[in-house]
């Protein structure tokens, strides 16, 4: 005969036991495959965290920007001058983003973003680094 208080002692063991060697179920995308690679995106940065001073590596320096490689301070209205693919920009920062537009006007890409967006145009990466207030750090490279 099966001792009872056995019985129930063993029987939330067991199912217990088995609750445990399940697996974790496996995410249909993966985080890894939606993360653009350090490859691709060398440039993104986290923003400077709160509190932490807001400056840019070359300043409100703009004409560092000629070569088309730089990390500057802006607001709306500043002119970037750009050899790198992309043209002299024309700024704009609202509503927690830059926005960067071809400062001749003509019929060329403009982006906006907020702190973290990478865009590409020709050779030229550009990336918002941070936003705070009517400011914003962009930070231009060549690829």
């Amino acid at each position: 005969m099966v001792d009872r208080r056995r019985c129930l002692f063993l029987v939330p063991v067991v199912l217990l036991a088995s609750g445990c060697a399940t697996p974790e179920p496996t995410p249909i995308i993966s985080a890894a495959s939606s993360r653009p690679s350090a490859e691709n995106m060398p440039m993104m940065d986290a923003a400077a965290p709160s509190g932490a001073p807001f400056v840019a590596a070359d300043g409100r320096n703009l004409k560092a920007c000629a070569d088309g490689k730089c990390e500057v301070l802006v607001k709306t209205g500043d002119q970037i001058p750009n050899d790198g693919g992309a043209g002299p920009l024309s700024v704009s920062v609202q509503a927690g983003k830059v926005g960067l537009a071809p400062a001749s006007g003509g019929m060329g890409e403009a982006v906006s973003g907020p702190a973290g967006m990478v865009h590409q145009i020709n050779r030229q990466v550009i990336v918002v680094v941070a936003v705070h207030d009517a400011e914003g750090i962009v930070r231009l490279s060549k690829k």
